[in-house]
């Protein structure tokens, strides 16, 4: 979506801005339309936190054997989505309507993922596909058959929810099914701007030099500023590079794609997983491409041009937002070291 000029404070670039998103890709003004959409005012001082359940299933009807868990500081270690007993050859079914995005093979271990229109994504391992990525699903298929060899005492599967470089608690995001969390809010609550402890690594504000996978100015930092629509003080999860819609997008770093595809107010987005870097985890993204050159599971080298610059979802012009993470952690991208 691209917001009228007039929506831009004076001194605001034509090109290189990404609108503010909340850890749903949304708009702040959206969410917390929608986030009130879905409170139900139960007493005086609190609120009940209601999720649409219906539309949402366990994938498989096993009892959970290890819960989710993100430490303190989100480079700790932590179980970044649920563990769901099964036997092998159990089906596996498709938590919420939406669009096979990937299948395939990492380490050995068969998974697929699927992106619902919210701009989630949904992740299953090991799990022996049956579907096709592209193919449509809706709530409840079945989507593949359940592997032996996550668990060490018996079959079961990893099931975790992604929001961009977040991840979410499945059985939190579940709603009002049979695992449902309750949670009471004060009445003053509003959805989050700032991220949770440890979701972003302090970083130094550093200049636009070096190799970028575009060529351009710095038109918005990493960290804290002020949404240029809304208004609102927001983390802004990477970096923007302003540059022409078209322009060649370029990796840095050898990976593997893990994501390519449209993911909410991000739009068109690419995530490169570099493997391991100076003793650390390294990813990155890309986001609001106008096209995207590179499939999931996909390895690509060093200076390989991976999509193009553009301004699809929630931006207000062509511009590249890059992002980095480290070991778990969102950082400022220029920290990652070669």
């Amino acid at each position: 979506m691209r917001a009228p000029a007039t929506g831009r404070p004076a001194g605001v670039p034509a090109i290189g801005y990404t609108a503010g998103k909340s850890s749903t890709g949304r708009s702040p003004l959206i969410v917390l339309m929608l986030t009130l959409a879905g409170w139900l005012v139960v007493g005086p001082g609190v609120m009940l936190a209601v999720a649409e359940g219906s539309d949402r299933v366990k994938p498989l009807p096993g009892e959970v054997l290890r819960e989710f868990q993100v430490g303190e500081q989100n480079w700790l270690p932590g179980h970044r989505g649920v563990d769901l007993a099964g036997q092998a050859g159990d089906p596996v079914k498709a938590a919420a309507t939406g669009a096979v995005s990937w299948v395939g093979v990492i380490d050995g271990v068969p998974m697929l993922t699927v992106q619902h229109p919210d701009g989630l994504r949904t992740t299953y391992q090991p799990v022996e596909a049956t579907v096709q990525t592209g193919q449509q699903v809706a709530v409840g298929q079945q989507i593949g058959v359940l592997s032996d060899g996550h668990c060490a005492d018996q079959a079961c599967l990893h099931w975790g929810v992604r929001d961009g470089d977040s991840y979410l608690d499945p059985l939190v995001w579940l709603g009002s099914g049979s695992d449902a969390e309750i949670r009471l809010l004060p009445r003053s609550a509003v959805p989050r701007q700032q991220p949770p402890p440890g979701a972003f690594e302090a970083a130094e504000v550093l200049p636009l030099t070096g190799d970028m996978p575009v060529p351009g100015p710095l038109t918005s930092e990493f960290g804290s500023r002020v949404n240029p629509i809304s208004g609102l003080v927001e983390y802004h999860d990477g970096i923007d590079i302003g540059a022409a819609c078209g322009t060649p997008v370029q990796v840095q770093r050898p990976g593997t794609v893990i994501f390519a595809g449209v993911a909410g107010g991000y739009g068109n987005r690419i995530e490169i997983d570099h493997g391991v870097i100076g003793g650390v985890s390294v990813q990155t993204s890309y986001s609001h491409l106008s096209a995207i050159g590179v499939a999931m599971g996909q390895h690509v080298d060093a200076g390989a041009v991976v999509g193009q610059v553009g301004t699809t979802g929630y931006s207000t012009g062509c511009h590249l937002h890059y992002s980095g993470v480290i070991n778990g952690a969102l950082v400022d991208p220029r920290t990652i070291g070669g």
